[in-house]
């Protein structure tokens, strides 16, 4: 799979076909931004294995089309699930011309720079991007057209099998799409968070037997870890957790963690009350983090977190 180039558009589609590969369902919306974002209709399909995802895709898109026939022809695809290694680095550096504000050609080279190193085992690179910057002692999301001299990049790159890359291009191949862009959907709801403030969080995404944790450290998104342990056993669910936790940096201790399903079978309720039965004090915690889902009755379902994520993506 081709890794998408940071954009340059001469003019931005008015609609995107969202393709949101979670952990054990596929979610397919059309989304339309005029006269402002929304999600038209949604197709669903579950799946176990990574052979049964894409079947699963072609048969939600045929849902989706059900409903919608007028199918947008540019798409983003969010994924979570399988083995996926994440890094963060810091690219640090002094800029020549420090009056010129700073451009998405120098942002390109640095990232490209930066993903320029040996691919770890068996897995290949197939997203990069700036998560946040600091130039001259500034704190800035986005870097593009800010001045300054002293510029730290905040990279983050991640990592997946080839094989599993191989089948996300059969489907778009398949479906005939132009894929706009291709990230990690946990990526996205992190993104998500920290626009509300907060920068000291574990994100879960859950399912029956997987769930996918994302580590917020100083409002960047330090990493992305996934294990085959789920809330259908919430004793197992717990043993996986604590894995998790045992491998957090010893300074890192979140007081907030955010839940959301990965489908709509998630019971979150239950699943909030078993992890405030958690002796957090043995992993290092002073109180027990605060637990936050998303709110029932609102615009979205809580299984469409990552659909809303990647709304946000498109408006980009």
């Amino acid at each position: 799979m081709a890794l998408p180039k940071i954009p340059f558009r001469k003019k931005q589609p008015k609609e995107f076909l969202l393709i949101e590969i979670g952990l054990e369902v596929v979610n397919i919306a059309k989304l339309t931004l005029d006269p402002e974002p929304k999600i038209e209709e949604v197709g669903r399909k579950k799946f176990t294995t990574l052979d049964e995802m894409f079947n699963a895709s072609l048969e939600a898109i045929d849902e989706l089309a059900g409903k919608s026939p007028d199918l947008p022809k540019t798409a983003i695809l969010g994924v979570s699930g399988g083995p996926m290694k994440t890094e963060t680095t810091v690219a640090q550096y002094k800029r020549q011309e420090p009056k010129e504000p700073i451009s998405g050609e120098e942002v390109a080279k640095v990232l490209e720079k930066v993903s320029a190193r040996e691919e770890p085992g068996d897995l290949k690179l197939f997203f990069s991007t700036i998560a946040s910057a600091n130039i001259d002692d500034t704190k800035v999301s986005n870097p593009i057209g800010i001045k300054g001299e002293s510029a730290a990049l905040s990279c983050f790159i991640a990592y997946k099998r080839p094989e599993e890359l191989e089948v996300f291009d059969k489907l778009i191949d398949e479906i005939d799409m132009e894929l706009e862009k291709i990230i990690p959907t946990s990526f996205a709801v992190a993104k998500m968070v920290l626009k509300k403030g907060t920068e000291e969080a574990l994100l879960l995404r859950l399912s029956a037997n997987r769930t996918e944790a994302t580590l917020l450290t100083k409002g960047h998104i330090d990493r992305i870890v996934q294990f085959d342990l789920g809330v259908s056993n919430p004793e197992l669910f717990i043993a996986g957790l604590e894995v998790v936790l045992e491998k957090l940096p010893e300074e890192v201790k979140p007081q907030f963690i955010y839940l959301y399903p990965d489908n709509s079978d998630v019971d979150l309720g239950e699943i909030s009350e078993v992890l405030k039965e958690i002796t957090w004090s043995n992993f290092g915690f002073e109180k027990t983090p605060e637990i936050s889902v998303p709110k029932e009755g609102g615009d979205e379902a809580p299984e469409d977190t990552g659909l809303s994520a990647l709304t946000m993506e498109a408006t980009e």
